[in-house]
């Protein structure tokens, strides 16, 4: 018997017990990785990335807003930006924590969530903002030199 599933959401073909029995497998959750041209026109291609890993998840939008907002930083405002740059995007999926990583190129500005009162009707300078609002922990490791890693996690079950 043929079961034709176009026509269902994802979340209604794929039980999430059976995506949360794939994630209980790998102890370290899975991970999925990919690299981007520095370029603002790719923003949409990494959020485009994380909405379909997180295609069946209740938290998909903030995913997908958390890894708009820190692409954007890399672009703007490290090398990654600059001619032949480029960010990463990296997603690990658990079954009770989603963590974003996005990495720059690093000689730029450094990623900062405690900024003093970010002025909330500017066109900019809200993004980090906007992350530390939707996740549940934010951070961010590395150097000018060598790039950062800026992250987000958003607990997927409440505690």
């Amino acid at each position: 018997m043929h079961c034709d599933t176009n026509s269902l959401p994802f979340s209604d073909v794929i039980g999430p017990e059976l995506i949360d029995a794939m994630l209980r497998l790998r102890p370290g959750g899975l991970t999925w990785r990919r690299t981007f041209p520095g370029q603002l026109d790719q923003i949409p291609q990494a959020r485009h990335f994380v909405r379909f890993l997180m295609e069946d998840s209740p938290h998909r939008h903030d995913i997908e807003q958390i890894t708009a907002e820190l692409s954007a930083n890399a672009v703007v405002h490290t090398s990654s930006g600059q001619c032949f740059g480029a960010f990463f995007v990296e997603l690990i999926r658990k079954p009770t924590v989603v963590r974003v990583t996005v990495y720059d190129s690093g000689w730029g500005a450094t990623p900062r969530f405690d900024s003093p009162n970010p002025d909330l009707l500017a066109e900019c300078g809200r993004g980090l903002a906007v992350v530390a609002a939707l996740a549940t922990r934010v951070g961010r490791r590395g150097t000018q030199a060598l790039g950062h890693a800026v992250w987000a996690e958003i607990c997927t079950q409440p505690s």
